[in-house]
């Protein structure tokens, strides 16, 4: 069973809203594209993601080399790290926003360690979600493990991006794709309108 520490999710799921707002608005950029370029995740001095050089816009999208073929996100230790970076620096470059007190939207939970990703997922939503069955990086914010071996990861999905991750649940054949619900005992909604943290 997975527990969450109910602080740190709020914490980032706020600062991930922010960033993702923000990435949004910028018009240079296409949005499957901005969701990736706002960290270049570097694990063992090599990037993760790589954007190919001299594309913009919608058409970078499917140019996109997500995971290098050695860089393994299911490898427990690595994503762990890879997530920790694109939090911390989510982190410094949302200081200085205002943040909302709502962001239309849901939250996806990817059941990441029990995958066999086979290129449906990517298919089906023309590259946003990558080919190993995850959304884009900018959007993470919560991981956490239900067992070992089993990474539970939370993604905050704008709203505009709805109607495509649900594509994504309904194509995934093992089912790790998800809707979050809220739990019962929880005191605080994260789709109810509330005051900025």
């Amino acid at each position: 069973m997975l527990i969450i520490d109910q602080e740190e999710f709020f914490i980032n799921l706020a600062i991930t809203q922010a960033y993702c707002a923000q990435q949004l608005q910028q018009p240079w950029q296409g949005e499957f594209l901005v969701l990736r370029t706002s960290l270049q995740p570097v694990y063992e001095h090599q990037q993760c993601f790589v954007t190919a050089p001299g594309l913009k816009g919608e058409a970078a999208t499917m140019e996109l080399a997500e995971w290098l073929r050695h860089a393994d996100p299911y490898y427990a230790v690595r994503f762990a790290k890879i997530f920790a970076q694109q939090l911390r620096y989510k982190s410094a470059a949302s200081a200085e926003l205002a943040q909302q007190a709502f962001y239309p939207g849901r939250i996806l939970v990817v059941e990441y360690g029990s995958n066999i990703p086979d290129g449906a997922v990517e298919a089906e939503t023309a590259g946003f979600f990558d080919e190993w069955d995850l959304p884009p990086i900018d959007t993470w914010f919560y991981n956490g493990d239900s067992e070992p071996g089993r990474g539970i990861l939370f993604a905050w999905i704008p709203e505009q991006f709805i109607d495509l991750t649900q594509l994504a649940i309904d194509v995934q054949f093992l089912d790790i794709l998800h809707w979050f619900v809220t739990p019962r005992e929880w005191g605080r909604d994260p789709y109810a309108l509330h005051p900025c943290v």
